[in-house]
């Protein structure tokens, strides 16, 4: 056998072995191939698809990874957006003819205050009903950001130009939130039922 007909038939063997292994462990552990050409689809099923010589890996939205062989008809699974679980409400006392603001929480330079018809404040997270000062405290998030996810869920009704205190309200939830921003540093957090109104001694 001559030396160059020789080193053809050993290069061939040895791809032709890279290729079976690389196919082999794609199709036992669900890989993508190393020798591949890489479609990328981002259909909201399917993210990519690396097709390989004899396989093709599907890389699907929901995180599943599927290896099918060349000629296999595979459709990756529409990705459910998940439920928002997300809420809250307040629950209320009775008899309460005069409306004060109560002092319910504070963080290093804020304070939330409660009006004083509102008994609690409950947020609903992951089927769990917690109070809001707990929900701030655990949940490891800055008071900004936690107030965020509550406001997103409201409507805004007014800023004004102290510094931009904002009004939030809903009359579903019969809740208002005014975020103080004013220019003399007050940056509190008022809540109260849906008639609840900004005034002067709101955010002093």
């Amino acid at each position: 056998m001559k030396k160059g007909l020789k080193i053809t038939i050993i290069v061939l063997g040895i791809l032709v072995g890279i290729i079976a292994l690389d196919t082999l462990q794609a199709k036992i552990f669900d890989n993508s191939p190393i020798l591949k050409i890489r479609n990328n689809l981002d259909d909201g099923s399917t993210d990519y698809v690396d097709k390989g010589i004899f396989v093709n890996y599907y890389h699907c939205s929901n995180n599943e990874k599927v290896t099918t062989w060349k000629g296999t008809k595979f459709t990756c699974s529409v990705k459910e957006s998940k439920k928002d679980e997300f809420d809250f409400y307040l629950t209320k006392l009775e008899n309460q003819n005069t409306i004060k603001f109560k002092n319910y929480y504070t963080t290093y330079d804020r304070t939330i205050f409660l009006a004083s018809n509102i008994d609690e404040f409950y947020v609903k997270d992951l089927d769990a009903n917690i109070t809001l000062k707990t929900y701030l405290s655990t949940t490891f998030q800055t008071l900004t950001d936690g107030i965020k996810h509550i406001t997103d869920k409201l409507d805004k009704v007014n800023i004004y130009r102290d510094g931009g205190t904002t009004v939030y309200k809903s009359k579903d939830k019969d809740i208002t939130l005014i975020t103080c921003n004013k220019i003399n540093g007050s940056k509190n957090i008022y809540i109260g039922d849906y008639q609840i109104e900004y005034t002067d001694d709101i955010c002093e």
